[in-house]
């Protein structure tokens, strides 16, 4: 795996406990919102060529968006969810819907 990609991964990985952690108190942590979008960022620009995604990095991805969705449905009020969730799909999208059309 490229240095730069695993260097990222770790610093998902971080702000995925962050990030689940302040979910599963029905909390939306924005400054570590913030961090995990620049650093999915980075990584597209490192793998937007790639034929395959690092799979520790696709779990933490799938990890966090999942929990975002799970954690939205205890909520009575959704809105400080929602732009997250459709942020998440889009970056899903952009990262992973390049390589998926080239396999």
């Amino acid at each position: 795996m490229n240095e730069k990609i695993h260097a990222i991964t770790i610093i998902i990985d971080t702000l995925a406990s962050d990030i689940i952690e302040s979910l599963r108190r029905k909390i939306i942590n924005e400054p570590a919102f913030v961090q995990l979008y620049a650093a999915l960022d980075d990584a597209f620009v490192l793998i937007q060529y790639e034929e395959q995604i690092d799979r520790e990095l696709a779990a933490l991805l799938f990890l966090i968006y999942s929990q975002l969705v799970t954690q939205s449905n205890y909520v009575y009020d959704k809105s400080p969810f929602v732009p997250h969730i459709g942020k998440m799909q889009g970056m899903i999208r952009k990262i992973f819907g390049g390589t998926l059309q080239n396999i």
